[in-house]
C-alpha cells in the first residue's frame, strides 16, 4: 500500500512519465543485483554490462489500478453556493453601511454637525492691537509692548505638594511685603490666577529656570510711553483694560483701539499637540491693528516747554501752571505743558496730577482780553487808532458803589499807550463806545464761551454770561477780562487770530490719522474745522502793532518778555482769582503773558499762565521771563530769521535732559525711554541698524537715532526688516516684522 501511495505522490508531483522511467530503472537494478549475487565474492564479473536504452511504450508493464479517492467537497456547485452566501453578506454589509451613512450625512446631518462643531469648531480670535501715537515728526510717544506676568494653577500646585516651595520662591523675588497677597492667591481653589506683580528680566529668567509645577509665564500687551512724562497731558494714558481714559488716548480711543478679528477654526489634538484649521484663513492684521495718530506736537519744542515750566515752578512755587504753544497760521498745538504732571508709565499718586489745566480749567483771562476789546472797537469803527482817552489819574468812580482803578496813574493816552500800560479805566471807556450787546457779540465771535474743537476730553467752554444779565460794573469788568472765564487754550486761540491777520483757526492737536498700511484716514487740513475770518487783516495788524509797545517800550508792562533779535507783540495779565463765595481774593492772582513772535510775521503764539505764584503776582515778573526764554529757544530751533535777517545758530540748543529712569516691569533690558535731544548738537546719521532681536521699544529708539520712520508689524522681537542694515536716506520708511517670544 505504501508503494501505491508513493506512486500517487509521484504522479501528482511529476506526471506519469517519471513514474515509468523509475519503473524501468528499478527492474534493471533488480537484474544487476541478481548477477552480483551469483558471482563469487571478491571477483569481478567478466560478462560485459549491456547499454541502457529507453524502452518502448509497448514494452512497459501496465500500471496497477489506483485506488478511488472520495469526491472532493470543492466542486463547482459548492463554490457557487458559498460565493453566493459570502457575496450576499458583503452586499448586505455595504447596504447597511450605506444606510447608516445616509442617516448620518442626510437624515441627521444637522444634528451631528451641531455636535461636531460643538466639540471641535472654535473661534480663533486675533486680539485688537492698539495703534501708536507719534508726534509731527513721527517720533513715537505711545507704543505697545509685551509685559511678562506669572500665571499660577493653585490646584496643580497643591496636587504636587509644592505650595510651600512656590511661596518661598515667589517671596524670594518679591519680598515679604507681598506675602499676604501671594498666599491668598495660592489658597484659591482655581486653575488660573495671574499675579499683578511686575517682572524684570532677571525675575523672568528665574521663573523659567525654576520650572515649578503650576507656574508659568504669560505675556500681556502693555502700553508704553517711551518719553516718560513728556506731553503726558496731551497723550493721556490707558486703564487696566487697555482703554484710553485721559488725553488723546481717550479723545481718539475709537481710532486707536482697533478691534478683534476672528475666523472659525477646527481644533484637534494630534500626538499631544493642539492643531487648528482656519476655515476662512488667518484674520486680517490690518483689521485688528488700531490706527496711528499723528499729533501736531513737536517733541523738541515740547521738551523746551517742559524745562521752562519746571524752572518757573522752582522759582515761584505756584499752585499750578500751564504753557501753550500754537502755530498761529494753522491752530496746531506745538506744545502743551502743565504742572503738576505725571508719568503715564506709572501709577498716579493724586488725581490732581492728571488735570489738563490748559484745556480743562477756566480762569479769568484778565488784561489779555483788552486786545480783543480794542480789536472789536476798531473793527466796528467806534474808535480810531490815534484816538485818546482820559485815564482819570488811576481812579474812576464808575458807579455810586464801584470804582475802577489802574496800577499806573495816567491822564490822556492813545489806544497804543492804553494797551502798553494796561489801563482798566480807558479800556472801559473804549467798551462804552460799543455797548453791552456789541461787546458780548464780539467776545463770542472770538469763540469765548464755547468748547474748542480740539481732540481732547473734558475741554471747558469757559463762561460768558448773557449780556442781558450784565450790570454796568459787570460789563466794564468783562471788557478787561474779569467777570468771565476761559481756558488758556481759548485765550491762545483768540490771540492767534490777531496774529494771523484776523483769521481764527480751531485749535487742534491731531494732524493725521493713519491706518495699518500708512494710508491717511483723516487729515486736519482736509477734514478738520474750516478757518474763519473774524476781523479784517488791517484791524488785526493794527492791534498786533500796538501790542509791540507792551514789550518794546519803556512804559510797557511786558518788558521782560523781550527776545533778543526779534520783535514781540504781547500782553501781560494780572487777574485776581474769583472767590467761589463771591467777589475776589485779595491775595490770590493769575499771572500770565501771551505773545506772538516775530511780530511782523508771527510763527509762534506762546501763552504762559501761572496760578497763585508765591513771592510775586505780576505777569511781567512771573510769566514774561519764561515766555522770553522759551520763545528764543523755539525760534532758534525753527531757524526763524531775526530782525537783522540772520538765522540763529543751533549750537547749542538746550532741550530737555534725557530721563534715565527705567520703566519697571518691561521686557527690554535697555532704557525704555529713548533719548531726547539734550544739551548737545543733534547728530544726524544715515546708518540703518540691524533691528533683529530687538523689542519694539528698542527698535523704535534705534530708528529715532537713525532718523528713519519705523513701521512695526506684529509684536515681540524683531525678526526681519524691509531695508537691510547700512546706509539709508534720512526719513526713509522701514518695515520691521516682530514675532512673539
Amino acid at each position: 500500500m505504501s508503494k501505491v501511495r508513493k506512486n500517487i505522490d509521484l504522479i501528482a508531483k511529476h506526471g506519469l512519465g517519471l513514474l515509468r522511467r523509475n519503473k524501468v530503472r528499478g527492474e534493471a537494478a533488480d537484474a544487476g543485483d541478481s548477477d552480483a549475487a551469483a558471482a563469487k565474492p571478491g571477483r569481478r564479473s567478466s560478462k560485459p554490462r549491456a547499454a541502457w536504452r529507453m524502452p518502448k511504450l509497448s514494452e512497459l508493464q501496465p500500471l496497477p489500478e489506483l485506488p478511488q479517492l472520495p469526491e472532493m467537497a470543492s466542486d463547482l456547485r459548492s463554490i457557487r453556493r458559498r460565493s453566493a452566501v459570502v457575496g450576499g453578506l458583503v452586499i448586505a454589509g455595504l447596504l447597511g453601511m450605506g444606510w447608516r451613512a445616509w442617516g448620518i450625512c442626510v437624515d441627521h446631518h444637522a444634528e451631528y454637525a451641531v455636535q461636531g462643531n460643538r466639540q471641535q469648531l472654535r473661534t480663533y480670535t486675533l486680539a485688537a492691537s492698539r495703534g501708536n501715537v507719534v508726534d509731527r515728526n513721527h517720533i513715537s510717544l505711545a507704543v505697545n509692548d509685551r509685559l511678562e506676568r506669572i500665571v499660577m494653577n493653585p490646584r496643580l500646585i497643591r496636587a504636587h505638594g509644592k505650595t510651600d516651595e512656590v511661596l518661598e520662591f515667589l517671596l524670594s523675588m518679591f519680598g515679604p511685603d507681598q506675602a499676604e497677597y501671594i498666599a491668598a492667591e495660592l489658597d484659591r481653589d482655581k486653575a488660573y490666577r495671574k499675579l499683578r506683580l511686575n517682572l524684570d528680566e532677571d525675575k523672568v529668567a528665574a521663573v523659567r529656570a525654576a520650572k515649578l509645577p503650576g507656574i508659568r509665564l504669560e505675556q500681556d500687551p502693555h502700553r508704553v510711553y517711551p518719553r516718560g512724562s513728556l506731553a503726558a497731558h496731551a497723550l493721556g494714558r490707558v486703564n487696566a483694560q487697555g482703554q484710553g481714559n485721559l488725553g488723546v488716548e481717550l479723545g481718539l480711543n475709537d481710532e486707536l483701539a482697533g478691534r478683534e478679528a476672528s475666523s472659525p477654526a477646527y481644533y484637534a489634538a494630534f500626538g499631544g499637540v493642539g492643531h487648528k484649521l482656519l476655515v476662512d484663513g488667518h484674520p486680517d492684521h490690518g483689521v485688528s491693528r488700531g490706527h496711528t495718530v499723528v499729533l501736531t506736537i513737536d517733541s523738541a519744542i515740547q521738551a523746551m516747554a517742559e524745562e521752562e515750566i519746571d524752572t518757573l515752578v522752582r522759582n515761584w512755587h505756584p499752585v499750578g501752571a500751564s504753557i501753550v504753544v500754537l502755530d498761529p497760521k494753522s491752530g496746531e498745538v506745538l506744545a502743551l505743558v502743565n504742572r503738576p504732571t505725571f508719568d503715564p508709565n506709572h501709577p498716579v499718586a493724586s488725581a490732581s496730577q492728571t488735570v489738563n489745566l490748559a484745556v480743562q480749567t477756566a480762569y479769568e483771562p484778565g488784561s489779555t482780553l483788552k486786545a480783543i476789546t480794542v480789536a472789536a472797537a476798531l473793527e466796528q469803527g467806534t474808535i480810531r487808532p490815534d484816538q485818546t482817552f482820559f485815564c482819570e489819574e488811576g481812579r474812576w468812580q464808575y458807579t455810586p458803589r464801584h470804582a475802577i482803578r489802574d496800577t499806573k496813574h495816567k491822564g490822556w493816552l492813545d489806544v497804543t499807550e492804553i494797551l502798553a500800560v494796561s489801563s482798566n479805566i480807558c479800556t472801559t471807556k473804549i467798551y462804552e463806545t460799543l455797548g453791552k450787546e456789541s461787546l458780548y457779540r464780539w467776545i463770542r465771535r472770538f469763540h469765548f464761551g464755547e468748547r474748542p474743537g480740539i481732540q481732547l476730553p473734558a475741554v471747558t467752554p469757559g463762561l460768558v454770561a448773557d449780556w442781558r444779565k450784565w450790570s454796568d460794573i459787570q460789563a466794564a469788568n468783562v471788557s478787561f477780562g474779569q467777570g468771565m472765564s476761559a481756558s488758556p487754550l481759548q485765550v491762545a486761540a483768540a490771540f492767534s487770530a490777531l496774529a494771523d491777520g484776523g483769521v481764527y483757526h480751531t485749535p487742534t492737536i491731531v494732524s493725521q490719522v493713519l491706518d495699518a498700511d500708512g494710508e491717511v484716514v483723516w487729515d486736519q487740513r482736509r477734514d478738520g474745522a474750516k478757518s474763519e475770518r473774524i476781523v479784517r487783516k488791517a484791524t488785526a495788524d493794527t492791534v498786533l502793532d500796538m501790542l509791540t509797545a507792551v514789550v518794546q517800550t519803556r512804559s510797557g508792562t511786558g518788558k521782560k518778555a523781550k527776545i533778543e533779535g526779534y520783535e514781540v507783540a504781547g500782553k501781560t495779565s494780572t487777574a485776581q482769582k474769583a472767590n467761589p463765595e463771591g467777589g475776589y481774593f485779595e491775595d490770590q492772582y493769575y499771572a500770565s503773558f501771551i505773545g506772538a513772535v516775530p511780530a511782523d510775521d508771527p510763527r509762534l503764539v506762546i501763552l504762559v499762565s501761572v496760578d497763585n505764584p508765591e513771592g510775586g503776582h505780576y505777569g511781567n515778573e512771573v510769566a514774561a521771563p519764561a515766555f522770553s526764554r522759551l520763545g528764543a529757544r523755539a525760534l532758534a530751533y525753527l531757524g526763524v530769521p531775526g530782525s537783522d535777517g540772520k538765522v540763529p545758530v543751533l549750537d547749542p540748543i538746550a532741550l530737555a535732559e534725557d530721563a534715565p529712569a527705567l520703566v519697571e516691569g518691561f521686557i527690554p533690558d535697555l532704557d525704555v525711554q529713548p533719548p531726547l535731544p539734550g544739551h548737545r548738537v543733534v547728530e544726524f546719521t544715515t546708518g540703518l541698524p540691524d533691528f533683529t532681536g530687538l523689542t519694539l521699544v528698542q527698535a523704535l529708539a534705534e530708528a529715532d537715532k537713525a532718523h528713519v520712520d519705523l513701521r512695526a508689524v506684529g509684536t515681540g522681537l524683531a525678526v526681519g526688516q524691509s531695508v537691510p542694515p547700512g546706509p539709508v536716506q534720512a526719513g526713509a520708511e522701514v518695515l520691521v516684522h516682530f514675532q512673539p517670544l
